[in-house]
């Protein structure tokens, strides 16, 4: 059986005290703009490779899971790096957001992160599609047209971006 022992309280003495600002000296610089773009990168890429997996598989049981726990670990991981947009449709409203005086990117900012978001899609699509030798089409599922489908990404990505 485990038996916790509380320690004996920590002293310090003068020499062994390190001061606030030589603690916050040690802290991590800011992330570079190429450091940003990799994990917007990282993260993107994951996340479509995960959907692109989880379709060719044909793993409608944990396909939910799969995506949410990429997700949710790229968040963690890469999120304190670039904010983990990981969608062009986040970066976007991100600028509107600071277009109205709120917080978020600046214009420079969106197009880059866009720009690197879609080329992770671009190779992660690539690279299912090597891994499994096939790939799927985008397109309405039977008994549905394109307004149906566009009107269903329009509610969805109103309601990731807001």
């Amino acid at each position: 059986a485990f038996r916790f022992h509380k320690r004996p309280p920590r002293r310090s003495s003068p020499n062994t005290e390190v001061s606030t600002s030589s603690r916050i000296g040690a802290m991590a610089a800011d992330p570079t703009r190429m450091e940003k773009c990799f994990a917007e990168f990282l993260g993107t890429f994951f996340l479509i490779f995960t959907v692109g997996c989880n379709v060719l598989s044909g793993s409608g049981v944990w396909a939910g899971v799969s995506i949410a726990c990429v997700l949710m670990v790229a968040i963690y991981a890469l999120g304190g790096i670039s904010g983990a947009n990981f969608n062009p449709a986040v970066s976007v409203a991100l600028g509107i957001s600071r277009s109205l005086g709120g917080p978020g990117l600046d214009w420079q900012t969106v197009g880059i992160y866009s720009t690197v978001q879609s080329i992770a899609g671009l190779f992660a699509g690539l690279c299912y599609s090597t891994f499994f030798g096939s790939s799927f089409n985008l397109a309405p599922a039977k008994g549905f047209d394109w307004a149906n489908a566009c009107a269903a990404e329009l509610l969805y990505t109103f309601m990731l971006c807001f």
